[in-house]
């Protein structure tokens, strides 16, 4: 290998090709605990025109590429797990702010850069991108597109492909399509962006993207609060949407067992007295001072306690008491993904459905094994539900484990049912490979594969991911 492998050196140099296996095995780290096989190289190109010229290498070398940004997926999309000859192609030195653009409302950044550094960089000329998520500190954009992540703020914003106005891409033959346009309309032909969002690398990989900024929120209120029920979370969700409008930004569902999860994590405190078997975090966001959005949420919440549908609610008084009440939220999910044997889902199904699911669902995996603990949780406002499961305090990890494979069937059988899906903003990877296959519409199966082959006849790009 030293004679392709010096070919590529001599043209990202040194800094840009990872062979040594100690090197390359922080590249191998899979956050969902999958077991990667080790690349030929790692390939780290500073540019566009380097990651061209990899993928030409690649092609050349008929070497399957594997997409990287930050590995903070859920789905193992980013790692090499078939035996074929692969590189990783990481985009992290791809990492500039090319353009912040306030009078346009746009921003252009690489790939490599980072969510959270993108969002500070609009701050700074005093606009919002509100893509937001747990894992923004490492996640960075070009993962993030290409999952189409949601994050907590979906609800009021949309998901990540909703804030993209343009994109450049490297397609399976090298070739750089550059459509990075700051245009907010634009009915010239196919809207190709969107093929690449949401693909998880496996028409071509996005290295810059235009994105839209918003004006920044200077008037943000957070709650927390306790619900008699997911049906009544979802009448508290629409009588605030009534009284504040688009202002709410954040509607987190939470039931006991997901809320105990995430008071187990250091530092973390309960917002109320005593917990409740339903909670949920709402927040409320303008950039109007005139509006004063506080009052508004406290007498929403006053008249959801007067209703019966709140038994009891709590405003954050300081930033201090909001951040508080996200780490919270966020010490769920984290707590989730550090326990090996939990089994996480990424289900959605029609907010107005999201009552029954969790009944059904909850009713289905406990008649298969009795005593496995739900604990569904998550973006009610747009019916992602995260329905995790922990093993029955008597079964060990290794056998609950076992019963993975069915327990997720389950869960997903009864989303469907209701006109729902198996991945609502982790993407479909590997790990929901299968279930994507027995469930996507055949029609819709096909015309993807179509796609697939007229982009990448030989599948260079993440061929162990999607379809």
């Amino acid at each position: 290998m030293r004679e392709p492998i010096d070919e590529i050196i001599a043209e990202l140099g040194e800094r840009g090709v990872v062979t040594e296996e100690a090197a390359m095995a922080r590249h191998l780290d899979d956050m969902i605990g999958s077991t990667p096989v080790t690349p030929v190289a790692v390939l780290c190109p500073a540019s566009t025109q380097e990651t061209s010229a990899a993928v030409k290498w690649c092609a050349r070398r008929e070497f399957a590429i594997v997409p990287q940004g930050g590995l903070t997926g859920l789905s193992s999309g980013a790692v090499p797990l078939s035996n074929r000859k692969s590189v990783i192609l990481s985009t992290h030195r791809m990492n500039r702010i090319r353009e912040v653009d306030p009078l346009n409302n746009s921003m252009t950044v690489e790939a490599g850069v980072v969510l959270a550094e993108a969002k500070a960089a609009a701050e700074e000329v005093e606009r919002y991108l509100p893509l937001s998520h747990g894992g923004q500190g490492s996640s960075q954009i070009g993962g993030n597109l290409s999952t189409n992540s949601g994050g907590n703020n979906a609800l009021r914003y949309g998901t990540a492909r909703d804030q993209v106005m343009g994109l450049e891409v490297v397609l399976p033959d090298g070739t750089v399509w550059n459509g990075l346009r700051k245009l907010r309309k634009n009915t010239a032909g196919y809207d190709l962006k969107q093929l690449f969002i949401g693909g998880e690398g496996t028409l071509g990989v996005i290295t810059a993207a235009v994105l839209k900024l918003r004006p920044l929120p200077r008037n943000r209120v957070t709650a927390f609060a306790a619900v008699q029920s997911p049906e009544a979370a979802l009448r508290v969700l629409r009588r605030l949407e009534a009284a504040l409008g688009e202002t709410v930004a954040a509607f987190e569902l939470i039931c006991r067992t997901a809320l105990e999860q995430g008071l187990s994590a250091e530092g973390v405190v309960l917002p109320l007295a005593e917990p409740a078997d339903w909670s949920v975090l709402v927040e409320v966001e303008t950039p109007a001072l005139s509006f004063d959005i506080s009052a508004a949420l406290e007498e929403g919440l006053a008249a959801c306690i007067e209703s019966g549908d709140v038994a009891d609610a709590v405003i954050a008084q300081s930033v201090a008491q909001r951040q508080a009440m996200w780490r919270l939220r966020e010490a769920i999910a984290v707590v989730f993904i550090e326990d090996k044997h939990s089994l996480k889902n990424d289900t959605a199904v029609p907010a107005g459905n999201v009552p029954d699911y969790i009944v059904n669902a909850t009713a289905a995996v406990s008649d298969y094994l009795p005593g496995v603990r739900s604990a569904p949780f998550g973006h009610v406002g747009d019916g992602n539900i995260h329905f995790n499961l922990l093993r029955p305090e008597t079964m060990s990890g290794p056998d609950f484990h076992d019963r993975h494979e069915t327990l997720k069937k389950i869960v997903e059988e009864e989303a469907l049912k209701l006109g729902g899906t198996i991945s609502a903003e982790h993407g479909i990877g590997a790990i929901r490979r299968k279930s994507f296959d027995l469930s996507a519409d055949p029609v819709e199966k096909d015309l993807m594969r179509r796609l697939r082959k007229a982009l990448d006849d030989n599948r260079l790009f993440n061929p162990d991911v999607l379809l």
